[in-house]
């Protein structure tokens, strides 16, 4: 079903609403986007509640990243991942809005129908007063913070309450004390409850709450590869919300998302892990297409993990897999209602999945026996990756002006291990009350290219940790995608990259860590020492060091191309502290000078008196060659002038291409690079080539051959 835009009548939405303020005709005029992207989750999400959009009903309409795992892969996760509640038909009128003609149950959700199997689009709207711009208000962008505020820009109060609101130092409205920030990258946005995007007035009702909004993610080792969520209910009625329940709807999909699921969609496993309250999954045979042809093992697992459900236990008390489309309007499926949401997803009556009528799904062979008694698979298998689970509080009441708290994950993991290890990270640092262990500073790193060379160069404040242990050294040729060629898999199936140096202080800690046995795969160094170490004289040529600053420096003369793109990431790491083994820097997920990752392309000087240094790399070229990174064919002319123009010919003297070269746009300075295309953009064919070199400097000559 494809979404449709409605407008309704200003008057019709202020009777309506709970939301009391001046407002346009239609209240999702406010709605916006933005990228929770400071680690290896990322996801693009709405300021109205829905946390990804994989639309597969209209992949045009679908917002991209949709979480995508890990960062920069390309792979997405998400269909819809939002927050639903609801409450049986029997409510005072002073705590519902809307008409309710047939007495319905209430079921309203962050969802939008196009990207979820709930059919009553967009029940919340977001406060205007904590908007600005046209993207969802962050952290780590202060141009998405509102401005016309008294409160730092902000609202005095909390909208639609009259509780304050309380901004830290940095003008950012966090949890921490005094309203600092907790997390290195955080959301806020407030909505208020509304009829809905969907058409007509009938039967158009919704439970009177306004919800604050927090994302919160974390940089690190323990906290890379997950993203927590915090929703504050809250009652605006003036009557109490009786037996209300809350919930988040879960659809992942174990395939690449924005890919046709009839090209490459299989079926996919659920499960729910009661010691970690995690609802995840997998694909059913770790075996997908791509949406560039190529095929992939590695499919990750995810799922979501509830921290605190609201109600008295705070624990989850429903779990309900279900399919997209089958079984709609059953018990055993998607409810394809909000009234039949509430029964059969959210409170999960009836469910003949549910064998113990605990409100669990237990029984995914259907012979009316726990799985756990009787050896059943243990997960419920959807066909063609249309999966969606439901974890759900218990009932209870909400008075007018009453607050209560939803706070779950989204987790990551290459494998069931990673995922649960990861699951258990996320569990800890919600019962520290947000206490963050940390790897020794990033260093700050700066890097001068040279002709078949790279200098490092990086800060030592990592070295004022008092645990501080090293240095490793990480090189990538595939824009961090993998960080070396050699690997081992630490005890929980994650991929761990062997460096390309590492340096450790002279102090006898050496060899594997001992104290903490999970942790016994990390190597600690061999007590060779630190790198150079040096007080800059100005005349390095550097930006962000300045003269007299001390820093440490490697030259990475290890078969260095020139031409080739590579990104370093120098990374400091600890001993261990008691509570968790050695951490160590992850690489920046934004990488730039002043960071611990930076990207280089090494090369000659630009000539300035002569061209006879000029010549073709690889020569001969071999298509197709391992010099080559993925499938871009690449040819490059090194030791150019800053200007000089190139022609191509063949053995018959026919110009092939030309190719103008200036060092401001090009890769790097003295290089200019040709795709083996000609002026047809068409493959030239296997064979002998002429070219010249004409500047400033003069004309010079050469000769190239390439082989199929």
């Amino acid at each position: 079903m494809n979404r449709i835009t409605k407008i309704f009548p200003l008057l019709f939405v202020a009777l309506c609403c709970g939301y009391t303020h001046a407002q346009d005709a239609d209240p999702m005029l406010y709605q916006r986007w933005n990228i929770m992207n400071i680690n290896r989750v990322t996801t693009k999400f709405n300021n109205t509640g829905l946390l990804c959009d994989g639309n597969e009903q209209n992949m045009s309409l679908a917002h991209k990243p949709s979480f995508e795992y890990p960062s920069g892969s390309g792979i997405y996760y998400g269909t819809a991942v939002g927050v639903v509640m609801g409450a049986p038909a029997a409510q005072d009128t002073g705590a519902v809005g809307g008409s309710n003609p047939e007495n319905l149950e209430y079921c309203d959700a962050t969802l939008d129908e196009g990207s979820a199997a709930y059919w009553d689009e967009e029940h919340f709207a977001p406060f205007p007063s904590v908007v600005n711009g046209s993207s969802a208000p962050i952290s780590t962008d202060k141009s998405t913070w509102p401005t016309a505020g008294p409160n730092k820009g902000w609202p005095t109060l909390i909208p639609g309450t009259n509780d304050p609101l309380l901004v830290g130092s940095e003008g950012w409205p966090g949890i921490g004390k005094n309203g600092e920030r907790i997390a290195d990258q955080e959301t806020y946005s407030v909505m208020h409850s509304w009829q809905g995007t969907d058409i007509g007035t009938t039967g158009r009702r919704f439970l009177r709450t306004t919800m604050e909004m927090r994302g919160f993610a974390w940089t690190g080792e323990l906290y890379q590869d997950f993203i927590v969520w915090m929703f504050v209910i809250r009652n605006n009625g003036t009557q109490t919300i009786k037996n209300m329940r809350v919930g988040v709807h879960s659809d992942f999909g174990y395939l690449p998302i924005f890919s046709s699921p009839t090209q490459t969609g299989d079926a996919d496993r659920h499960y729910y892990e009661p010691r970690y309250q995690l609802a995840w999954g997998s694909d059913d045979d770790s075996y997908e297409v791509l949406p560039n042809g190529n095929t992939t093992s590695s499919v990750a697992r995810c799922g979501t993990m509830a921290l605190r459900m609201p109600g008295t236990s705070k624990k989850v008390e429903t779990y309900d897999a279900f399919h997209f489309w089958i079984g709609a309007t059953s018990a055993s499926g998607n409810g394809a209602g909000k009234e039949l949401y509430y029964r059969y997803n959210l409170s999960n009556q009836n469910d003949p999945k549910d064998s113990d009528h605990d409100g669990i799904d237990d029984d995914f062979d259907g012979d009316g026996i726990p799985d756990t008694l009787n050896n059943g698979p243990g997960y419920y298998l959807a066909a063609g990756a249309d999966g969606i689970q439901t974890i759900g509080s218990g009932a209870f009441n909400l008075a007018p002006g009453q607050t209560d708290t939803l706070i779950f994950a989204t987790v990551f993991g290459a494998t069931k291990d990673q995922l649960f290890k990861n699951a258990k990270n996320a569990l800890t640092l919600f019962k520290s009350n947000w206490q963050v262990v940390r790897a020794p500073a990033a260093p700050e790193v700066e890097i001068i290219p040279q002709d078949g060379k790279n200098t490092i160069y990086w800060s030592v404040k990592s070295e004022w940790e008092k645990k501080f242990e090293g240095y490793k050294i990480y090189r990538s040729v595939d824009d961090g995608v993998t960080w070396g060629t050699s690997t081992y898999t630490d005890f929980s199936g994650t991929v761990r990259y062997i460096p390309l140096e590492q340096y450790d202080k002279v102090d006898s800690i050496s060899g594997n860590y001992k104290t903490l046995p999970e942790f016994a795969w990390f190597n600690l160094g061999t007590d060779r020492g630190l790198p150079t170490l040096k007080v800059l004289d100005g005349s390095e040529g550097l930006k962000h060091f300045k003269a007299g600053d001390t820093v440490r420096i490697y030259v990475d003369n290890n078969s260095v191309i020139d031409g080739q793109t590579y990104r370093y990431c120098v990374a400091a790491y600890d001993t261990g502290n008691g509570i968790t083994g050695p951490l160590e820097n992850t690489p920046a997920t934004t990488p730039g000078v002043g960071t611990n990752t930076v990207i280089v392309v090494p090369h000659a000087p630009v000539a300035t008196e002569s061209m006879n240094k000029i010549k073709v790399v690889p020569n001969p070229y071999v298509v197709a060659s391992g010099w080559e990174v993925g499938a871009e064919k690449v040819l490059q002319f090194t030791h150019l002038p800053s200007s000089a123009t190139i022609k191509i010919f063949n053995v018959s003297g026919e110009l092939v291409k030309t190719i103008h070269h200036d060092a401001g746009g090009s890769l790097a300075e003295s290089i200019a690079v040709w795709n083996l295309l000609n002026e047809n953009h068409q493959l030239v064919a296997a064979g002998l080539y002429f070219y010249t070199v004409e500047s400033s400097l003069g004309t010079a000559k050469g000769k190239f051959i390439v082989i199929q």
